[in-house]
């Protein structure tokens, strides 16, 4: 074989193994792909999706560290709102005693319905006390930026119920109050089935997902709150909440007061 013919030989021979290399990576990617799609139609299978009527107050996710049969672990015993209360519209009401009540679902397009209102009645306004068992994460975040922007007080009085999103706007109080029977509760964002992007990518749905953990890392720093209260979040399944005791509460910064 001739230099010229062993030349031509190894070029096509690199050429080859090239091809071959790329065709691997392509096949292990689609592999990878179709191993996270399945997993991720797995986990979405029976999606979390509360329906009307449903109490909004979810149970408490296992605490092995505190005693089962504590008051904490059942908060619909411990809630005096009732369930068709929490159920509606977040609504704002100015009460005697300078105290404002936010109340119900955090239903999407409760900050423009209820800025207007807010803005006006806050310097009347010494507490806010908030009970509602979350929503919108996109409305409980621009409300909570429009409470620290008027300066409000924050509370969750005695069998008031603050859950999902709802602590996003407890937060941002400038003083933040808990009392020792109010309930406090966090668990993973989801999208109910409903959702016209509950179907999206899953690619895109992670990413999204991703971003909003970011804001709400971001939003709860900016507040002085120790972020580290959100891994809580990530880690309960929307089908249970991660009640925080009045101690946990306070030693994450997200209360400032534990009133009894």
């Amino acid at each position: 074989m001739s230099t010229k013919t062993k030349t031509r030989f190894w070029l096509d021979d690199g050429r080859l193994m090239r091809a071959v290399f790329f065709v691997l990576l392509f096949a292990s990617g689609v592999v990878l792909w179709l191993d996270f799609d399945q997993l991720y139609n797995q986990q979405s299978a029976v999606p979390y999706n509360p329906q009307q009527g449903d109490t909004p107050i979810l149970p408490a996710v296992d605490r092995p560290e505190i005693n089962p049969n504590n008051p904490q672990f059942s908060p619909s015993e411990r809630v005096e709102l009732p369930r068709e209360t929490l159920q509606q519209p977040l609504t704002a009401t100015l009460e005697s005693g300078n105290r404002l009540t936010l109340q119900g679902s955090i239903d999407v397009g409760a900050f423009a319905r209820l800025e207007p209102d807010l803005k006006r009645m806050a310097e009347y306004v010494d507490w806010v006390d908030i009970s509602s068992p979350g929503g919108s994460v996109d409305d409980a975040l621009a409300l909570a930026k429009l409470v620290r922007e008027l300066k409000l007080n924050m509370r969750v009085p005695a069998g008031g119920y603050c859950a999902s999103s709802c602590p996003l706007i407890f937060a941002a109080g400038v003083k933040r109050d808990m009392h020792q029977r109010a309930n406090l509760g966090v668990h993973q964002i989801y999208l109910p089935a409903n959702d016209p992007n509950a179907t999206r990518n899953p690619a895109q749905a992670m990413s999204d997902a991703q971003s909003i953990t970011a804001l709400i890392t971001k939003h709860l720093a900016d507040m002085g709150v120790d972020s580290a209260m959100w891994v809580h979040a990530l880690e309960t399944p929307p089908q249970r909440l991660y009640y925080f005791t009045p101690e946990e509460a306070k030693a994450y910064k997200l209360a400032t007061l534990i009133s009894d």
